[in-house]
């Protein structure tokens, strides 16, 4: 099949949604179809060229602010680039990840008659109200926005029960005839590690550092884990303007030199190098949305992982005892847990292995592309 994949976030850029829609398209190119990737331009990166067997295509727009003019200027390249390759190329299907990628493709879904589907990445309505990056009004146009795209794709894309849930909370009824589950994948076979033989106990930490991560939390359980437990360490992967601030945190806390900052990780064999090396993946997510990329990442990786009971996929996918899920902002809860992880070996091995089973039973690149291949099928007859 030809699929053109359109998204605003592509390499080099990191973070879980830009990791999803790499795993989508280069899994697609692997399995022999035609995939273009359209994404917005980057200073320094080529505006054409080959990524993995993905030919990726980046307009002549770099989105460098968030202002409403930057944005419009954006889709409209979007949608002139995404016209001309049609009519070059003849997609089968487009497949856009988040609403302003969607907006772009509309155009070329009613004019030329290509089936569009699109995956959203999470909503900020989702949030706790005093994590808001945006005012309450900002938020109501984006929701109108939102569903103004949602409700003329062909199909959307949810990830799992709990994702498909608020998505028909949030636009409606009517979203929810169109949606289709495709949980999210990992590549198990990257991600794939030995147990772990020997070393002091390590909790890993890969994220935005934030308090939309749950940082702090997550510094307040260490220190009192690390009370019991003197010989374990924390990891953090990841970075952010609050970076220093945590860092103070830290020390306040006296946990110089068992707390480690390693900055932003952009190279798989380095991280997982990291995972080899943990007992314990943990991210105390203050926010619902899609499945969290870390914790798929660490679950393939035979590890234990913790997270949050909030909203969206995170509850579906450490459900059924493949992980441990501890209210948001418990940091009494989170170190009780992490204290156990790391004192018991028997309850630390059943969480362990609870995690990659589940990986391979449900969540693995294969299975997802194969749901979206035959998805790709069944809409472009």
């Amino acid at each position: 099949m030809k699929i053109l994949v359109v998204s605003t976030s592509f390499y080099p850029k990191i973070d879980g949604s830009t990791r999803c829609v790499y795993d989508h398209a280069r899994k697609l190119a692997e399995r022999g179809h035609t995939v273009y990737l359209l994404t917005r331009g980057v200073k320094g990166a080529k505006r054409t060229e080959m990524f993995e067997g993905i030919r990726v295509i980046r307009t002549s727009t770099s989105f460098r602010s968030s202002t409403p003019l930057s944005k419009a200027r954006l889709v409209l390249d979007e949608v002139i680039s995404i016209f001309r390759l049609q009519r070059q190329v003849k997609f089968d299907v487009i497949h856009a990840h988040g609403c302003a990628a969607g907006l772009a493709a509309i155009p070329t879904k009613y004019v030329l008659r290509v089936p569009l589907v699109i995956t959203t990445h999470g909503s900020e309505l989702l949030w706790p109200r005093e994590l808001w990056w945006k005012d309450p009004t900002e938020l109501k146009l984006d929701l109108m926005f939102e569903r103004f795209v949602l409700n003329r794709c062909t199909v959307v894309i949810a990830q799992s029960k709990g994702v498909r849930n608020y998505m028909v909370r949030f636009y409606g009824d009517g979203i929810g005839k169109k949606i289709r589950l495709v949980p999210t994948g990992v590549d198990h076979e990257k991600f794939a590690l030995d147990a772990k033989s020997s070393g002091n106990p390590e909790i890993l930490f890969v994220g935005a550092l934030s308090e939309v991560k749950g940082v702090d939390c997550l510094l307040k359980a260490f220190s009192k884990v690390h009370g019991e437990v003197p010989s374990s360490k924390l990891v953090l992967v990841g970075g952010g303007p609050k970076t220093d601030d945590y860092k103070r945190r830290a020390s306040e806390l006296k946990l110089n030199g068992s707390v480690e900052f390693r900055g932003v990780v952009r190279d798989d064999g380095k991280l997982l190098g990291l995972y080899s090396e943990a007992d314990v993946v943990v991210l105390p997510s203050n926010v619902g949305g899609p499945i969290s990329c870390t914790l798929l990442e660490g679950m393939s990786c035979g590890k234990a992982v913790i997270s949050t009971d909030v909203p969206g996929g995170i509850p579906d996918v450490l459900g059924d005892d493949a992980g441990i899920l501890i209210r948001r902002e418990d940091a009494e809860g989170l170190a009780d847990q992490l204290r156990r992880l790391l004192t018991d070996p028997v309850y630390l091995t059943r969480f362990q292995q609870n995690a990659r089973r589940a990986v391979e039973e449900k969540y693995t690149l294969e299975t997802m592309t194969d749901s979206l291949t035959q998805l790709y099928h069944e809409i472009a007859r």
